[in-house]
Formats: structure tokens, sequence, C-alpha cells
């Protein structure tokens, strides 16, 4: 058998045509099935049997996941590219991450999980891209009340330090294997695909975004000891400009 021919450079990449061609094609049609499922679940337009509103739940849910797919595929194709930069600014650390813990409070509620966020009155300045920052917050505490059980409780904490500062999210989930700290951050991967979850590709973006705000995201964790997920940024311009280039 002749050896297989080597991959060219940049062949696993996705193009920006066909991401921006697949955002146009899929959004508007998933936004819709998703909305009339919600309409048909949630009985607004008259009665339907207990199955048809419980399938109508499916549906919905099948339709967010495969949006927030699209929603991945076109931020792995930005992050991808080689001159992807983010317009650093001056942000406040703890307000966002009591921003990302409200935006998963009733995920959270339904999973009979809770969520500790920053203080009212902490402030944790640091340079990074509010947007980018909030995104890779509710990926890691998302992420933790998935994994969590019911009864578990997740905490979102930040820490200051001299040329940087951290903001940690603990969950009491069954941990991750040292083994796998790697695997989980690399593309389309995660610890076991046969669990309920997203697409292996949110870590992924997540790290490469704050590595692009000149930061880094690291886990800590062992099985059976839950895990922490630690986004670290840096307390003022790197290079003295305001533009970091991933």
């Amino acid at each position: 058998m002749p050896p297989a021919k080597p991959r060219p450079a940049g062949a696993d990449q996705l193009s920006p045509t066909f991401t921006a061609g697949l955002d146009r094609a899929l959004r508007t049609p998933l936004a819709r099935i998703v909305a009339n499922a919600d309409s048909i679940h949630a009985q607004t337009d008259g009665l339907v049997q207990p199955d048809y509103a419980d399938y109508a739940a499916d549906i919905a849910n099948a339709g967010r996941h495969l949006l927030a797919l699209v929603d991945d595929l076109v931020d792995l194709q930005a992050v991808e590219r080689p001159d992807f930069a983010l317009l650093l600014e001056t942000i406040d650390l703890a307000d966002i991450a009591r921003r990302a813990a409200g935006l998963l409070a009733v995920r959270a509620g339904n999973a009979n999980v809770t969520i500790t966020r920053p203080a009212a009155e902490a402030r944790v300045v640091a340079r990074g891209d509010f947007r980018r920052v909030l995104q890779i917050l509710v990926n890691l505490i998302g992420n933790a009340v998935r994994y969590s059980q019911s009864g578990g409780a997740v905490q979102v904490t930040t820490h200051t330090g001299s040329d940087q500062v951290t903001v940690v999210v603990a969950d009491t989930g069954k941990g991750v294997a040292p083994a796998d700290h790697a695997r989980i951050f690399e593309k389309f991967e995660r610890v076991d695909a046969s669990e309920p979850g997203g697409n292996g590709l949110g870590l992924y973006i997540a790290r490469r975004l704050a590595r692009a705000m000149g930061g880094d995201l690291t886990i800590d964790s062992a099985i059976g000891e839950g895990a922490r997920f630690v986004l670290s940024l840096p307390t003022q311009a790197t290079r003295g400009q305001d533009q970091y280039q991933a």
C-alpha cells in the first residue's frame, strides 16, 4: 500500500466562506424550529398530548445544540486565522464573573446546583475583551453546572496578583483525570463522549481566546475531586499595546 499523502498545511481549517455560508443557511431555519418547538411544548396555541409536548422539548433542545455548534464553528474559524487579534481594554473581571453566573442561574436552578459568585462589591481590574471574557466564563460555568450532580455546587472566585488576575470556576463533579487534562483542550475532544454535553469545541476556543488576550486557561482536577478551571488575564497592557494578536 502506498504511503498516505501528507495533508497540506491548513487543510483541517474551515474557510471563512464555508462558515459564513453555514451561518446564513442554518441560523434562521434553526431559530424557527426552536421557537415553534418551544411554543408546542409550552402549549401556547392549545393543548397537546403530554408525549407530544415532550417530543417538542427534545426538538427544541436539539435545535439549540445545533445553533451552538454553528456559533462554535464561526468562532473556530475566527480564532484560527493567523491575523486573529482582540482589542483589549480595562475590564472588571469580578463584574463579568457575576454576569456570567447570572446568565446560568436558571439552568443551575433546574439542575438543583448552586452557584456562588464574587461579592457585589468586589472589583478586579484586568485587560481583556469584555464580550470574549464573558463567553469564556459562560462556557466554564455552564460546563460546571452540566457535570455537577443534583445538590452540587459551583464556586466562582477571583484572585488578584502583581501582574495578572484570575477567576476560578470550581465544581463538585466527578473530576477529570490528569491524563485527560491536555486532551480536553483539543478540538472536538470530550472526556466521555457518551455523556450529554457540548460538541468538544468550547474549551479549545476558550483557551485560544484567553491566550489571544495575553492570558491562559488551565485545569486542576482529579477523579472524584471535582474540577477547577483557572482563567488568567494580565492586569495591564501587554507590550504597551491595546491590540493583542494570538
